[in-house]
């Protein structure tokens, strides 16, 4: 009796009227995409199998209301579906052969990020990386058209699946610039479990263009994929268009690398390529965890050079700021993190020759840089010199609700004469910088920073004259000899800064002719100085200029104002009078150069 019911069970499902469940097939569908389905018709065709075939025809999704354009955004005339009936029953792999004629697909992502293909629940399933069970597939008369606002991109595709194999060909545009999109792949039918499947995929275009090659874990599994990458754009900005990674605009790109995706995470080795005329290689691996993505690995520049890190555009727009507030010594580098709310990680860097527009002392640099909760630190920083290195730690804190940098850099065993080689000044130098302060550039904290600046040169030379005319000595100043040197005894110089405001606390240049005290401020946010030089002589003095010279302009253009007694033929006589009647200044001692350089440092 018993085996008897069992046999008309089994007899039951093997003929079951699967067309009778249209309704609920529709409520399974559309609860699973997050997405009305409905199904204009559904007939079982074959009568007696533990493995029926379906056809369903004039299937439709719609779009949502706010996507633009009247298209749907699935549309299928037909499809037949072959599945696995006693799967329904043990809970396996249920579908087995899928057929598509007339399938029009068209996907949207708004400027907002909104996608036109998510619902809840299909972006809850995304991140499980389950492996589709399909053991054949075919396509006919079919289309993919794709837009991207957000990413500026899209695509329209034919798209064929059949025994030869999968062929997809079309055109599009990637920021504008036109392309052509091509992939390719191993027939499905017939392809054995367990066995990789191969493809190929090439967006092809002047302005910008990638290919892959590689494998997956089984046919479409597009969570599980391995092979070589390659890439090439005008700007990585635009080739950020493709890759999504948050970008920078650059110089011209031309990257290859080896890529593993284990859905939801990615594994990037053997990283290689130039951007304009740096050089990098790498590795990372990117992992996605409870809505939030984690970046580790490292970067290694043979040659560097920080201009290639702007794209055409930015120099331009750069050039045009230059031009109307003026050279600055303090680059404008963005520190915003907020577009990296969810970004965490820890990313090693490494250039062996850093390449400038013009002389430099700055030869290499190293540094870590861990981000963690919208904190940035990049800690060991260094930076190898001609000769010294500058070394520290630099961060960004974005949770206060602002970017926030810290600067903490120390500088030591360095030269005077590699900064400044055009003025013939030399002797050992050391520094220390510690400023913080809030700005969404580095320019901008420090403009609005406080802390401290203080650089200490000791036991070296400057130029005779130069040291004369420092001293205010006029007249030495235009006539000794000007190979002669003079004895640099030590430069102490040490800025507090307040609310962006740098105060000169104090600034002393001692020779072996003169002392030469400075006092005033400098405007960090604009670099604008307001300082007031001092000269004394050690020594008798030839034409001796009285008073105080003021400095003004800026840092990277200073602008000495010479007092009008020099520039007047009354003052030059005046000042040849003191001089004949006997110079009565008093001379300059030799300064405790320790003592405040001690002080200066502290």
């Amino acid at each position: 009796m018993a085996a008897g019911l069992i046999g008309l069970a089994v007899l039951l499902l093997a003929a079951f009227p699967w067309g009778l469940f249209k309704g609920r097939i529709e409520d399974r569908l559309s609860d699973r995409i997050g997405k009305p389905v409905t199904i204009g018709a559904m007939v079982r065709e074959d009568a007696l199998s533990f493995h029926p075939v379906v056809r369903l025809t004039d299937m439709r999704v719609p779009q949502p209301d706010w996507a633009p354009g009247s298209a749907d955004l699935a549309r299928v005339g037909e499809a037949r579906v072959g599945f696995s009936a006693l799967a329904l029953l043990t809970g396996g792999p249920v579908l087995e052969t899928l057929e598509l004629r007339r399938a029009r697909l068209s996907f949207y992502r708004a400027a907002d990020g909104r996608e036109s293909w998510s619902g809840e629940r299909s972006r809850a399933d995304d991140s499980k990386g389950k492996r589709p069970a399909l053991r054949s597939l075919t396509v006919s008369d079919s289309r993919i058209a794709y837009r991207d606002d957000k990413r500026g991109r899209s695509v329209d595709a034919a798209l064929i699946v059949d025994g030869k194999g999968l062929r997809l060909s079309g055109t599009g545009d990637v920021r504008g610039y036109p392309v052509r999109v091509t992939a390719s792949g191993a027939p499905i039918l017939g392809h054995r479990a367990g066995v990789r499947w191969p493809f190929k995929a090439e967006i092809a275009g002047d302005a910008v263009g990638m290919t892959f090659d590689g494998t997956m874990d089984g046919p479409l599994d597009i969570g599980h994929l391995r092979g070589k990458v390659t890439g090439h754009a005008i700007d990585l900005r635009v080739l950020d268009a493709i890759i999504e990674a948050g970008l920078p605009g650059t110089q011209p790109v031309r990257l290859t690398a080896q890529v593993v995706r284990d859905r939801p995470d990615w594994t990037v080795e053997n990283l290689k390529g130039t951007i304009g005329r740096s050089d990098i290689a790498g590795h990372a691996t990117i992992r996605k965890r409870d809505g939030r993505t984690r970046i580790d690995g490292a970067i290694h520049a043979g040659r560097f050079d920080f201009d290639d890190l702007s794209s055409n555009e930015g120099k331009r727009k750069a050039a045009a700021k230059r031009a109307q507030s003026g050279d600055r010594l303090v680059p404008d580098t963005a520190i915003d993190l907020s577009r990296m709310a969810r970004t965490d990680g820890r990313l090693a860097l490494r250039a062996d020759r850093l390449l400038w527009p013009g002389s430099s002392p700055f030869r290499s640099l190293s540094g870590v840089l861990t981000l963690e909760r919208s904190r940035l630190v990049v800690e060991p920083l260094r930076m190898d010199l001609t000769r010294g290195i500058l070394s520290g730690r630099l961060a960004v804190d974005q949770r206060p609700g602002g970017p926030r940098l810290d600067l903490a850099l120390n500088l030591r065993s360095a030269r005077l004469l590699d900064f400044f080689p055009e003025t013939r000044i030399d002797g050992g130098l050391v520094g220390r910088i510690a400023l913080s302060g809030p700005g969404r550039t580095i320019r901008q904290a420090v403009g609005r920073s406080s802390g401290t600046i203080a650089l200490v040169a000791r036991d070296g030379s400057i130029p005779a004259r130069t040291a004369a005319l420092m001293g205010q000595d006029v007249g030495k100043g235009l006539t000794v000899d000007k190979d002669k040197m003079a004895v640099l005894r030590c430069v102490v110089a040490r800025f507090d800064v307040a609310s962006g405001v740098a105060r000169a606390n104090p600034v002393l240049i001692d020779t072996s002719r003169a002392q030469t005290r400075v006092t005033g401020t400098i405007r960090l946010s604009d670099e604008v100085m307001a300082l007031t030089m001092r000269g004394t002589p050690k020594h008798g003095s030839l034409l001796r200029l009285s008073g105080t010279v003021p400095i003004g302009g800026t840092i990277k253009q200073p602008d000495i104002r010479v007092p009008a007694e020099v520039r007047s033929t009354k003052g030059i006589l005046k000042m040849i009078g003191k001089a004949i009647a006997g110079d009565k200044v008093p001379r300059a001692a030799d300064a405790d150069c320790e003592g405040l350089a001690r002080s200066a440092m502290r």
